[in-house]
């Protein structure tokens, strides 16, 4: 039996799943991690820079500012990814506005974001992915950590649970909140596929293609 059979609601997440990772991306994350180290340390942006630099990248980022002893490590590292200004960095990709296009047809289609409302919609508009695309959109102003945006989109249907997908690029709030919920889940963008993962995992978003269409 397909793994995915009886879905017929999909939310995607946006930052890093609607568009890969770049360079450019990664500086302006880094830039807002800096910032708030600047401000829990009461340093100038350059000495949280040096501070960072002194213990990443041989340690991971969300390490790194638990080293430092920055409060909620892990909600700061959540927060760089979805409110960095990284809007300018974005490119357009046809291949992926014409999968959301292609699932529309068949699929009631969310985005679910951290993003707050103003930034996702700048993200998408830098993206030309239109609002429209979407039935349902629940931005950061709703929390996915606690499962609260996730229980909002189940509500927002009234359907069987098992019916809902995520995808999104993230284990913690993309994959093992939806999952313990009932819901199906698929990874996208990953660098290496995780064997030990009982879900699907692609290296990029379009390559979803082969299990709906």
């Amino acid at each position: 039996m397909n793994k995915l059979e009886g879905v017929k609601y999909i939310g995607l997440d946006l930052d890093q799943t609607l568009y890969p990772k770049s360079e450019k991306i990664d500086e302006a994350i880094q830039q807002y991690i800096y910032e708030k180290i600047a401000e829990y340390k009461q340093i100038n942006v350059e000495e949280a820079k040096q501070l960072f630099y002194s213990y990443y990248p041989k340690i991971s980022g969300r390490k790194t500012l638990i080293e430092l002893r920055i409060p909620s490590a892990e909600n700061i590292i959540q927060e760089a990814l979805e409110n960095a200004d990284i809007a300018e960095f974005l490119v357009p990709d046809r291949s992926v506005k014409q999968l959301l296009e292609q699932l529309r047809k068949k699929y009631k289609l969310a985005l679910i974001t951290g993003s707050n409302k103003e930034i996702a919609t700048r993200k998408l508009m830098k993206l030309e992915l239109p609002l429209e695309l979407f039935d349902f959109i629940i931005t950061g102003e709703i929390s996915k950590s606690n499962g609260t945006a996730y229980k909002q989109w189940i509500e927002h249907y009234d359907g069987e649970v098992s019916e809902f997908l995520y995808i999104g690029d993230r284990k913690t709030t993309d994959v093992d909140i939806p999952v313990s919920l009932g819901m199906k889940a698929v990874l996208v963008n990953v660098k290496e596929v995780d064997d030990s993962l009982a879900v699907m995992q692609f290296k990029e978003l379009v390559e979803i293609r082969s299990l709906f269409l």
